[in-house]
C-alpha cells in the first residue's frame, strides 16, 4: 500500500486520495481508521501501522491549526473594518469606507499633511494586518516624511519607530590607566603606613612604610609593593 501523507493531502490507495480540505474529521474505531468527509461519506481504513496512523493524525492537526489561524486573521480584518466604519468621516474617507482599500494608505500623501490622528487601536491592528499581508515578516515601510501627519506617515511611524542614534549616545572614555590591571589592593592603615594585598591571592599581604626609612615587610628594597603604593 503506497500511502502518502503531507500537510496538504492524504492518499491511502485504494481507499482515498484527497486534500485535507475535504476531510471533516478523523477517529479510531477499534483498529479501523474512520475518515469523515464534508460531503457526508465515511470511510473505514483497515490494517494501518501505528506510526502511519500517528502521522495521519499529526498532519490533520497541523492543517486544522493553520485553518484556525487563517480564520482568526479574517476576523481581525473584519473587526478592523468595523472600527473604521465607526470612525470619524475623514478617517473613513481615507480608507475609502472599506478595509479593501487599505492599499491606498500605503503611500505618502502630502495633501493629507494635516490629517487627524488615527485611533491607536487602528494603528495596532494595521500593524498586525501588514505582517499578514506582507510576503516577508521583515517588511519595512518607507520612513515617514518629517512634519507630515498623513495617514501613511502615521502608519509608517507606528510600524517603524525611529532607531536609536548610537552616535548620539555618549560612551565612557577608556584611558590607558583603565586598561592597566591593578594587581594590588592598597589601603592606608596609619600615618605613612599602607596595607598592600594581592587581588589575585588575598593571602599575600604586605605592609609598606613611606616614612624614614622607606620599607616593606617583604624585605626587598624598591619592591613592587612600594612602587604600587607610590603610584596610588
Amino acid at each position: 500500500m503506497n500511502i502518502k501523507v503531507t500537510d496538504k493531502i492524504l492518499s491511502i490507495p485504494p481507499y482515498i486520495s484527497t486534500s485535507w480540505s475535504n476531510i471533516s474529521a478523523l477517529h479510531m474505531k477499534g483498529s479501523l481508521l474512520v475518515i469523515t468527509l464534508f460531503d457526508g461519506d465515511t470511510l473505514h481504513i483497515p490494517d494501518l501501522k501505528s506510526d502511519t496512523i500517528h502521522l495521519i493524525f499529526e498532519n490533520h492537526t497541523n492543517y486544522l491549526e493553520k485553518e484556525l489561524s487563517f480564520e482568526e486573521n479574517d476576523m481581525e480584518i473584519s473587526n478592523l473594518s468595523g472600527i473604521i466604519q465607526k470612525s470619524e468621516p475623514s478617517i473613513r474617507l481615507a480608507f475609502g469606507g472599506s478595509i479593501e482599500n487599505l492599499g491606498g494608505m500605503m503611500q505618502h500623501n502630502p495633501d493629507q499633511a494635516d490629517a487627524p490622528n488615527l485611533p491607536p487601536e487602528i494603528l495596532q491592528k494595521i500593524g498586525a494586518i501588514a505582517k499578514i499581508i506582507s510576503p516577508s515578516e521583515e517588511m519595512l515601510l518607507p520612513r515617514p516624511e518629517q512634519g507630515c501627519n498623513c495617514f501613511f506617515c502615521q502608519i509608517a511611524t507606528a510600524l517603524n519607530p525611529e532607531p536609536v542614534d548610537h552616535l548620539s549616545i555618549s560612551e565612557p572614555v577608556v584611558t590607558d590607566e583603565d586598561l592597566h590591571f591593578q594587581q594590588w589592593d592598597i589601603h592606608k592603615t596609619d600615618d605613612k603606613l599602607y596595607s598592600v594585598v594581592n587581588r589575585l591571592d588575598d593571602h599575600e599581604k604586605y605592609n609598606v612604610y613611606l616614612g624614614q626609612p622607606v620599607g616593606c615587610t617583604c624585605g626587598k628594597e624598591g619592591c613592587e609593593h612600594i612602587l604600587a603604593v607610590l603610584k596610588s
